[in-house]
């Protein structure tokens, strides 16, 4: 299991005060790699069934998906802008999935993180834990000199007036998953084929595109295995998926 810091100012003013430094939670950091989408939530349902019957621990998946865009709870297709021909031919899946929000699109370069987390174990509730995760990733990019915040209305994290992080939860029984993205160093186009968020004409951007230089992938996500461990109090271990696996059904 990897060391621990103390949490940043800005971390420290946002995490539960339930937890405590005495209360570490063991858990796993499952990378998955580029992965179509629906054997990665396959994966994931699988670690959420064990999760909810006590046979795994706090568990952190990542994952970059190739050309799909999701569609949430709260979406339509109503915001898919070209046509089912189009995307054939570009060989983009479109999938609706049980998250919450709107459309979006997944693509190679952009970092999804599902952290599979109960949260009774971090004193919050659903809305509280989507606003930590947009904690999560604004203190992730100001790691980069980046100062980025919330809107009112609409989750995610946003650089100006442009989207460069989405946040979309479900909870089952006290336990979370889906969770969040980053635009790493991605091809943003597609994101001018879809209102994001049901948003006409939203604006898009990747952290490689404002900070103008090319960002390591593997760099953003030891960034981000920090930073999540010190907010919620975990100490995760590294995992391969077979691995996970023979655990859970062990157990």
């Amino acid at each position: 299991m990897g060391a621990r810091r103390s949490p940043s100012p800005h971390l420290s003013s946002v995490l539960s005060p339930v937890l405590g430094e005495n209360r570490v939670l063991k858990g796993y950091w499952l990378d998955l790699g580029l992965m179509p989408y629906l054997p990665a939530f396959a994966i994931q349902e699988q670690v959420l069934q064990a999760r909810m019957e006590g046979r795994l621990p706090a568990t952190i998946i990542l994952q970059e998906n190739p050309p799909t865009f999701t569609i949430g709870r709260a979406g339509s297709r109503d915001n898919l802008l070209v046509s089912p021909e189009e995307l054939r031919q570009r060989g983009i899946e479109v999938l609706e999935v049980n998250r919450g929000g709107d459309i979006t699109y997944h693509g190679p370069g952009q970092m999804i993180a599902s952290p599979l987390l109960y949260l009774g174990d971090l004193g919050l509730n659903a809305n509280q834990y989507l606003h930590r995760l947009e904690d999560l990733l604004i203190e992730l990019l100001a790691g980069y000199g980046i100062q980025a915040g919330k809107k009112p209305d609409y989750p995610g994290v946003w650089v100006s007036e442009a989207k460069i992080g989405a946040v979309g939860i479900a909870v089952k029984h006290g336990y979370a998953f889906h969770g969040f993205s980053l635009n790493v160093a991605m091809d943003l186009r597609p994101f001018n084929w879809i209102n994001p968020c049901g948003v006409p004409q939203m604006a898009v951007t990747s952290l490689e595109q404002v900070l103008g230089r090319p960002i390591p992938l593997a760099e953003v996500k030891a960034r981000l295995r920090q930073i999540i461990s010190d907010m919620f109090y975990l100490d995760l271990g590294d995992i391969a998926w077979a691995d996970l696996q023979a655990i859970a059904q062990s157990a």
